[in-house]
């Protein structure tokens, strides 16, 4: 019995170190650290370095663990939009998911990036995003790209991907507001 207890707390300990490495990476690459050291991690999440490899026995676990915590602070805010909507209430309400989405996910995409030529992980992970984000697009706006060429489709994916999100709010300098709105203006644009 006291086995069973003793192999609870350490598994308990070891559960919350990991949370704690795994929030910390996170933390920092949202602060805009994009590329944080195992030092500045196990600092934030108040442990030793040797923890972390203790908890992850590579890069890739840790990046894997990574990416799972961020979909799941991010899937609660995201909620299906139904097609059949009239064409201007699916626009407002897709635009503003998807500018709240591109918003809150941007440092840790920026630190994704970055790393996505050399981590497979980070590379399948970033892959399966694109493609579900295409898919809600043309789910979405289906009735509208009927019959359409398929390098309108293409135009409305790119409108709408954080690639065009962090081009708007970092490279043009727009507010988030004024950012939404360029991208609503292309989407009707592109399905009107």
């Amino acid at each position: 019995m006291e086995a069973t207890l003793a192999r609870d707390g350490r598994s308990v300990r070891a559960e919350r170190t990991r949370r704690a490495v795994v929030e910390a990476l996170l933390g920092l690459v949202d602060e805009g650290d994009v590329r944080p050291t195992a030092e500045r991690i196990a600092a934030r999440a108040g442990v030793s370095k040797r923890s972390i490899f203790q908890h992850f026995c590579d890069r890739e676990a840790l990046f894997e663990a990574a990416a799972q915590r961020q979909y799941e602070r991010v899937a609660p805010s995201l909620r299906r939009i139904d097609p059949s909507l009239p064409l201007d209430q699916r626009i407002e309400e897709f635009t503003a998911q998807r500018a709240r989405l591109c918003e809150t996910i941007s440092g840790v995409r920026r630190g994704a990036i970055l790393i996505e030529h050399e981590s497979p992980t980070v590379a399948d992970r970033l892959a399966a995003v694109r493609q579900a984000k295409a898919k809600e697009t043309e789910r979405v706006f289906a009735a509208e790209l009927s019959g359409r060429p398929t390098a309108v489709r293409d135009a409305l994916v790119s409108a709408c991907a954080w690639t065009s999100w962090q081009s708007l709010r970092f490279h043009q300098g727009l507010s988030a507001p004024r950012a939404r709105g360029a991208m609503k203006s292309a989407v009707t644009a592109l399905v009107s």
